[in-house]
């Protein structure tokens, strides 16, 4: 029996009734308790840049190469989306995709709030997609200066904002957004005119999504993120849009299957991506928490495995909506057999190549069982290794 409960999770921790959606998170605190979570946040810090300059950096090589014609196979290759960069998506795809959901010129800038300090904002991400196309990117450090800097009326900094007023995710993002575009605006005046979005997400959000090593368990749990006031009876959204892309709340109202089997759709054809993880993290969690790489990634590729795009979408979240389920932390997502999870020995892939990404054939429609013909490339993005032309 685990030895930590829902009930050695403190009071104070802001998003602590949304421990259900976090089905890593809750595992690990099930494990470690809710102290190395914390650490883990704060020695973050000094990881995060890297890790996102390698990932988002690869992103926009890819998409400039696909569009010089240097990448000749781009149905088979996947990167990451600038915005949120927790999702895969295929090189052909990302163009036409990124327009549909957010339009021809759009800047989105994603405000992380830390669960563990009371909601301060724990760091600012702003992507730009120009014609669908990825193009720039730039990041606000926690001890950034500009984080000191005031909304005019409120008199509040940037960094205390959202813990200086009700945790309403829309009344924080438009707040935010009287301050935001300015310095968009200041640090890219040739964008001035683009569409403007904010994302407001939890950091324990995040890291549920960075430990997600499937690309079809990463759309559904868009949903549950954005969904969570009103499917999941949550105080509010987990992470969210202000103002929403008009598609993206479209697709949100089909609810959680029609939302992630469309998505996945737009993203990668709906085949399967077993998401890999950039050196930079890989090293860092091995030096820093070698505890959670273990218990989080390893166990999670070569004992677990991973869910068939059909179990994600019957997958059985917890009752959130019935007290008894706290109560008795029944925090269990049932998957339909899992047993039949795919696993890396069935599809001929080593761990080192599932940390490089393995792109898939891998519908919610097929069936197993799975073998290594199933497998399209290895890699991400310019990085990929094509084995089934």
């Amino acid at each position: 029996m685990a030895p930590y409960t829902y009930g050695d999770i403190p009071d104070d921790i802001v998003t602590k009734k949304y421990t259900p959606l976090g089905k890593h998170l809750w595992k690990i605190h099930q494990e470690f308790g809710y102290e190395l979570q914390k650490r883990m946040i704060v020695a973050s810090v000094d990881y995060m840049y890297p890790e996102l300059k390698e990932r988002l950096d690869n992103t926009i090589s890819a998409a400039k190469d696909i569009i010089e014609g240097k990448i000749t196979n781009p149905s088979k290759i996947v990167t990451y989306t600038l915005f949120p960069p927790v999702i895969s998506i295929r090189g052909d795809l990302a163009q036409g995709t990124n327009k549909l959901l957010f339009g021809e010129s759009t800047d989105t800038t994603f405000v992380v709030l830390n669960d563990a300090e009371d909601g301060k904002i724990f760091f600012i991400l702003n992507a730009h997609c120009e014609d669908g196309i990825p193009v720039d990117w730039w990041l606000v450090r926690p001890d950034d200066e500009l984080l000191d800097r005031r909304h005019m009326r409120l008199g509040y900094k940037i960094r205390d904002l959202p813990s200086k007023i009700k945790f309403n995710f829309t009344d924080i993002g438009s707040k935010l957004m009287d301050i935001l575009r300015d310095v968009r605006n200041e640090r890219a005046p040739q964008w001035a005119n683009s569409t403007y979005i904010i994302g407001m997400v939890w950091g324990g959000a995040m890291a549920n999504m960075l430990i997600e090593r499937s690309s079809w368990e990463a759309f559904a749990g868009i949903w549950d993120g954005i969904s969570a006031k009103k499917a999941y009876g949550m105080p509010d959204y987990w992470f969210s849009f202000v103002p929403w892309p008009p598609m993206i709340q479209t697709m949100a109202l089909m609810g959680r299957k029609p939302f992630a089997m469309r998505l996945a759709g737009l993203a990668t054809g709906q085949n399967l991506y077993i998401q890999g993880l950039e050196e930079v993290g890989i090293n860092w969690l091995k030096t820093n928490f070698p505890e959670m790489w273990e218990f989080s990634f390893v166990k999670q590729l070569n004992e677990v495995g991973i869910p068939q795009p059909i179990q994600t979408l019957d997958c059985q979240l917890p009752n959130t909506k019935d007290k008894k389920t706290y109560k008795e932390s029944n925090f269990d997502w049932i998957y339909p057999n899992p047993d039949e999870f795919i696993q890396l020995d069935d599809l001929g892939v080593t761990f080192e190549d599932a940390l490089k990404g393995v792109f898939t054939d891998i519908t919610h429609e097929s069936e197993g069982p799975y073998t290594v013909d199933n497998v399209v490339s290895i890699g991400l993005g310019r990085n990929t290794k094509i084995l089934k032309e």
